[in-house]
């Protein structure tokens, strides 16, 4: 398909964009500065991450040549790719030109600008010009003598798009095009009846993803998040980092010495998102993060505290002296059985307890699990969804703990 736009000129547009085995990437860019203290400062140095869409495209027969030719006449031009990972059910429309959406949890992807429509009618490319509209619930009646109001005027807001011109859609989805080029060169595999192109796509700068996230519970003026921690198979692999430099002659012995005061704590964190909700939430998450720019709390899940209180848990925590407890770890977080968490500061300590405040309030028959809070940042700029299939997407980032 081919449509001619005023902004972008001709535009090529590839309708069929499958999941499986693809990904879309998030790229920010944050400039860091860490202090021999371990402290450190960050600069985010964009507004929106970059956009990169990886697919895979299995064709058979004529097919196969139909992509070829395409690639082959239009590789440096520019192309149109819809984000069935953001698709929406809308109502059907007949002739009309205002789709109706509550358009508050895509409102990142789709927008003024281009989207794609599929329905019984077929697929087709339409623009968005506007967003949300007034509709008339009550009409004005004014008394034809006095010219006084019988009856006001009611409005109400209607979320949803206007576009350029009016269509007709049944059983039909929305999603969001973007404007691309191809990053790169075309990676083809082809049989004899069959072939395979890998290509990545960049998305143009003025139609990249914007969104400033939405802003979660607060501790201590730094987001929290209680989210679990996933196992890559039975295990979570962690490190333990340290800046070293080793001075070493070759010919006799050697030193080494760190700036950093002490260690830093890296782990991956997994995300297996298994439906639109979890999806369009990681997305925000993503979006408040902008890449390592934004520290957040999350437990640290691993047992290191065992507390030995039997009844009623205030704000002081008997703890098992067996363990080994850091006492550089200052905030603990409790998670109660009924899936609740509060974060709570370390105020005091004793060789067998810990005070903290605000105080925990709660028995110790419903806590599931009481471990140290850390903050964490995001240990990289660029973030892929990797699309699973069945509407599931995972996602893993390496985190990296800068306090605690």
């Amino acid at each position: 398909m081919k449509i001619q736009t005023s902004q972008y000129g001709e535009v090529h547009v590839l309708t069929n964009c499958p999941l499986l085995d693809s990904t879309e990437s998030l790229e920010w860019m944050t400039e860091v500065h860490e202090s021999f203290d371990g402290s450190e400062e960050r600069y985010p140095l964009r507004d929106v991450p970059r956009q990169y869409l990886n697919f895979n495209y299995t064709e058979m027969r004529k097919a196969m040549g139909d992509l070829f030719h395409m690639l082959y006449a239009n590789l440096r031009k520019q192309w149109g790719i819809p984000l069935r990972q953001v698709k929406r059910t809308i109502p059907d429309m007949a002739d009309s030109d205002y789709v109706i959406l509550d358009a508050a949890d895509t409102i990142a992807d789709l927008r003024v600008g281009f989207a794609f429509i599929e329905s019984s009618e077929g697929g087709q490319v339409v623009e968005i010009t506007e967003r949300g509209r007034y509709i008339i619930i009550q009409e004005e009646i004014r008394d034809p003598e006095t010219d006084g109001i019988i009856q006001p005027l009611i409005t109400e807001y209607q979320d949803g798009f206007r576009l350029s011109a009016p269509i007709t859609a049944t059983n039909a989805v929305i999603m969001p095009l973007r404007i691309c080029v191809i990053d790169g060169d075309a990676s083809i595999n082809a049989g004899g009846f069959w072939s395979n192109a890998s290509i990545v796509f960049r998305v143009l700068a003025e139609d990249l993803p914007e969104h400033d996230g939405d802003v979660p519970e607060q501790f201590k003026g730094q987001d929290i998040y209680f989210k679990p921690l996933l196992l890559d198979g039975d295990s979570l692999e962690m490190t333990l980092t340290q800046h070293q430099n080793i001075v070493d002659g070759a010919v006799g012995g050697f030193q080494q010495y760190t700036h950093h005061a002490r260690p830093r704590y890296l782990k991956p964190f997994i995300s297996v998102l298994k439906d639109w909700s979890e999806f369009n939430a990681y997305r925000r998450f993503l979006f408040r993060r902008s890449g390592r720019s934004r520290a957040f709390w999350m437990p640290l899940y691993e047992k290191h505290l065992n507390v030995l209180n039997t009844s009623e848990i205030t704000s002081v925590l008997s703890i098992d002296t067996a363990y080994q407890v850091d006492a550089n770890r200052k905030h603990i977080a409790i998670k109660r059985k009924d899936g609740s968490c509060t974060a709570h500061e370390i105020t005091t300590r004793t060789s067998n307890s810990l005070t903290i405040s605000p105080s925990a309030d709660v028995y110790i028959n419903d806590v599931q699990t009481i471990c140290y809070l850390g903050l964490y940042r995001l240990d990289a700029d660029r973030v892929e969804f990797q699309f699973l299939g069945a509407g599931k997407t995972r996602v893993t980032v390496p985190i990296v703990e800068i306090d605690n």
